[in-house]
């Protein structure tokens, strides 16, 4: 895709519909315990602090459960019905299709099912790279908890912080430490955006605003620098090598077209399933393939768990019963696309 080609696609300000936390024990609940503060972080602190205490949890398959979740918790409470919506992911999913015009190193895959007119998405790990992801060798690990101690001195559990109230509340503390870190504990935010026609329900761990510390090669804070999320495409705007908001907008949008127009075509699967489940992988330089899969891999994908497809079975059933209950008399027959046959030998943008 080449910067002539791009398009003006309108992209909607999020809203937030929805937050919940994760307590210690990665539990979902729908509150704000896990939200904190920022505050400045002080010069010269060291990002080694507290390694050996750092709470991991382990990087899974990347579930989508937790965001429905939240969304069954909006429709529960509202006496409106939602609009259609188009889109339903993890922000980091859409994170990986709309700057792929600019990956040239870093492939991807991810499931996707179409459902009620809902595309769903989730990140497709398998065994293989899970286990890379869990076994990083000792130098990535810490550079890793490098960013999360530069967190930990950002945030605060009042809106200002006193060094010595916090030294108190974590004995021998550095100044400015927020506490321990455990990756079980997270804030997230479930918001509705729309791009071009396409209405999106998007959820995803929040810290703070963007704020960039830059650490000597021993992991200690030199400098800090805050940045305005929209202000970053000016940054970059015209600098060689640079990528364009436009370019990730229009093609992400793209992708997003050719999907829902391939789901669409093919409305019944031969395997007996409610609903096809569909395998779409990036490769850079190459574009974006998406294939259907067929019982095995299906059955590779729930792992065992009471799934239709990677849907948990109980939000499955939710959505069944939204179609009975608004179901007309006379059902329109779904119109199929004339290159619908062509899609299970696998499809390419």
């Amino acid at each position: 895709m080449t910067s002539s080609l791009k398009r003006t696609i309108p992209f909607r300000q999020p809203s937030q519909l929805i937050s919940f936390s994760y307590t210690p024990e990665h539990v979902q609940e729908f509150t704000d315990a896990a939200l904190r503060y920022f505050v400045d972080p002080p010069l010269d602190a060291s990002l080694a602090y507290g390694y050996e205490r750092c709470v991991r949890k382990a990087d899974d398959r990347g579930r989508i459960d937790s965001l429905l979740k939240a969304i069954s918790n909006v429709k529960s409470k509202s006496e409106a019905s939602m609009p259609e919506i188009g889109v339903v992911s993890w922000r980091g999913v859409m994170t990986k299709i709309l700057t792929a015009p600019y990956e040239n190193r870093d492939g991807w895959e991810l499931n996707m099912m179409f459902v009620n007119g809902t595309l769903y998405f989730e990140e497709h790990l398998t065994e293989e790279r899970l286990k890379e992801k869990n076994n990083m060798d000792p130098r990535q690990r810490s550079q890793t908890y490098y960013g999360y101690a530069f967190e930990s001195y950002c945030t605060s559990e009042s809106p200002t912080r006193n060094s010595a109230s916090a030294s108190s509340m974590h004995c021998g503390a550095p100044p400015g430490w927020g506490g321990d870190v455990d990756t079980n504990v997270q804030w997230c935010s479930v918001v509705r955006t729309k791009l071009g026609d396409t209405r999106m329900i998007i959820g995803g761990e929040v810290d703070c605003e963007i704020v960039v510390g830059f650490r000597t090669p021993g992991g200690v804070v030199s400098t800090v620098q805050s940045f305005k999320t929209i202000q970053l495409p000016r940054l970059v705007r015209g600098k060689p090598g640079a990528w364009d908001p436009l370019v990730c907008l229009d093609w992400g949008y793209q992708v997003l077209t050719f999907l829902k127009d391939i789901a669409r075509g093919t409305a019944r699967d031969p395997n007996g399933l409610p609903v096809p489940v569909w395998r779409v992988k990036f490769v850079p330089g190459s574009g974006v393939n998406v294939e259907k899969l067929d019982a095995a891999d299906i059955e590779e994908v729930a792992n065992g768990e009471d799934r239709v497809g990677f849907l948990p079975k109980w939000y499955w059933d939710e959505l069944q019963q939204e179609t009975h209950a608004a179901a007309p008399v006379e059902e329109k027959k779904a119109s199929m696309s004339p290159m619908a046959s062509l899609a299970i030998a696998g499809w390419n943008i």
